[in-house]
């Protein structure tokens, strides 16, 4: 019986000794946060009323894709090699190619742009700068069949929004290391090599025994013809 009154007494006792601390903590809280409330009251608003106003997006923003046409002869830059498929991660992008006289065309293009990773290895693989980024993701819709882009309307996206500033040629020009500089001079053409010393005594004693037989054949003539 006395634990128990000693309990309750010490009980009584934490919770009013804690009441008026925890009253203070929560009185500076409040003051801090209408303090920073009447900070910000008198400050420019950061938010933007979308989509009646649009931020400016970076230049290496990456939204969503989409797919481009060629500016001089107005055909589809795609020529359905499928690299873009190959190497994508999530694998949402399926092609199937046309193949033609002249060039190839893709017969098929699809993007689960709702799987998409938006790692733009498709981008840096293309070899005709076909499949791009634009700077935009104005595509939120509730229903994800609408996210499921087909080639008619990944060219409306391409001509619909602003393109990033990342094409493949592009990215592939960045990534190439840089050529050694050109030689100042041209090399100078190789000297004639010198005889060693040993040759050039071979040759002369070469050359000695030579104008010796020569010496003794005009001798011996001339004695041949005084005996005539």
């Amino acid at each position: 019986m006395d634990k128990r009154r000693g309990d309750k007494r010490l009980g009584n006792r934490q919770l009013g000794q804690s009441f008026w601390p925890d009253l203070g903590n929560l009185l500076s809280a409040v003051k801090r946060a209408m303090w920073i409330t009447l900070l910000n009251l008198f400050r420019k608003p950061v938010t933007v009323h979308y989509p009646t106003v649009k931020r400016v997006y970076p230049d290496r923003f990456r939204g969503v894709l989409a797919l481009t046409y060629d500016k001089e002869t107005a055909e589809e830059n795609c020529i359905g090699c499928r690299l873009c498929e190959f190497i994508c991660p999530p694998q949402v992008i399926k092609v199937e190619m046309l193949k033609a006289e002249k060039r190839n065309f893709a017969k098929t293009f699809t993007l689960e742009l709702y799987a998409c990773e938006f790692c733009e290895l498709c981008v840096q693989v293309c070899p005709t700068d076909a499949i791009i980024m634009m700077k935009s993701f104005d595509l939120a819709t509730g229903d994800r069949r609408e996210l499921l882009l087909d080639k008619d309307r990944l060219h409306t996206i391409g001509l619909q929004f602003e393109p990033s500033w990342a094409t493949g040629n592009g990215l592939r020009d960045m990534q190439t290391p840089p050529k050694a500089p050109a030689a100042e001079h041209a090399k100078p053409a190789a000297e004639p090599a010198t005889p060693a010393p040993e040759q050039g005594k071979a040759e002369g004693k070469a050359a000695t025994v030579e104008g010796s037989s020569a010496t003794l054949e005009d001798g011996a003539a001339k004695l041949e013809g005084g005996t005539e």
